[in-house]
């Protein structure tokens, strides 16, 4: 696997392995609770970023195996990857894409923990199949940003995982 996406998928398990050991260490209570009707609890939160992860994995796989030529990296695709993950680092709410919004109303945290660390096994083989001149390639579609590369991609994954921190923290706190 290449260096740079063999650093960003450690950086990826960090952040997965802390946000499944805050939320399975908490008293189901605090899990479960949802600060108001229309809010996430952190067992939504955490099968939320599950299901992002899962999205991304499945939508990367299936832009490879169509077999259409992924088209090379332009300036407006690093502009709009840099405004993508600098509103994430804003502490705003943003409406989550309605392919990821839905949650169910109770989250076996268990079952979303084992999932996510199978979508991240999924992941894992993927990026070290990758073909390393394809680097520089637009192979994911974001739903707000448009087309951005692999390593891009990752990025967008920590930084959408790092701006639910604050809310994951004031969850459980």
């Amino acid at each position: 696997m290449n260096t740079q996406l063999q650093t960003l998928f450690q950086q990826l398990e960090k952040q997965r392995e802390k946000f499944s050991s805050w939320v399975a260490n908490a008293p189901a209570s605090a899990q479960h609770q949802q600060p108001a009707p229309d809010q996430w609890s952190a067992a939504q939160v955490l099968y939320h970023l599950a299901q992002v992860d899962k999205q991304v994995v499945a939508a990367l796989e299936k832009r490879v195996a169509s077999g259409k030529p992924l088209r090379p990296l332009r300036w407006s695709t690093r502009f709009r990857s840099v405004l993508l993950n600098l509103a994430l680092k804003l502490p705003i709410r943003f409406k989550a894409p309605a392919a990821v919004r839905d949650v169910p109303d109770q989250v076996q945290v268990a079952q979303v923990i084992t999932q996510w660390q199978e979508t991240r096994a999924r992941l894992h083989a993927f990026l070290a199949s990758f073909p390393e001149g394809q680097l520089n390639r637009e192979v994911f579609f974001h739903p707000r940003s448009g087309m951005i590369t692999l390593p891009q991609t990752l990025r967008f994954l920590l930084e959408h995982t790092h701006h639910h921190r604050r809310q994951m923290r004031r969850l459980l706190s």
